[in-house]
């Protein structure tokens, strides 16, 4: 299954600390839920249109292709290099981080109910878990229309 997220891709943040009534309060910065939140509709939307029901069950691979706007200030050979592939940015996020941000958006989102004490799912994710992902490649480019590209595979079994 192929999908895309449109838009510059952005890697996964730093958890942030507050403090709150005496307690440290640990949470992932609002943009990064954002992103998380774009990601995982678009998957959303691509698990609907391949027909698959319920969230994947198995071990899956992905191939996670993000694709950068080149830089204004870049002449135009360089920038004719740049989306030729003969050069690729090596700049902010690390593929680590988009790694990250891609594979916590493909979770189901979950919410504390504070009454039960336990966490329920409040929208579904392409896999129960991103511990599945077996198989990971993150790849950087260059192009006239930033986005990431994500291709997810895994041994059928609906």
């Amino acid at each position: 299954m192929k999908f895309i997220v449109p838009g510059e891709p952005k890697g996964k943040a730093r958890p942030r600390f507050s403090r709150r009534g005496g307690h440290v309060i640990t949470y992932t910065p609002d943009d990064t839920h954002g992103y998380e939140n774009q990601v995982r509709y678009s998957a959303l939307i691509a698990r609907q249109q391949a027909q698959i029901k319920k969230p994947i069950s198995c071990d899956m691979a992905l191939m996670i292709k993000a694709y950068f706007e080149v830089p204004k200030s870049y002449s135009k050979k360089r920038k004719k290099e740049c989306l030729s592939g003969q050069e690729r940015p090596s700049k902010k996020p690390d593929s680590d981080n988009v790694a990250k941000a891609i594979l916590d958006g493909l979770n189901p989102k979950m919410k504390l109910n504070h009454a039960l004490h336990k966490a329920e799912c409040v929208h579904e994710g392409l896999y129960r878990d991103d511990k599945q992902v077996v198989e990971l490649r993150v790849e950087k480019w260059y192009s006239d229309e930033p986005r990431v590209e994500i291709i997810a595979t895994w041994q059928d079994s609906r």
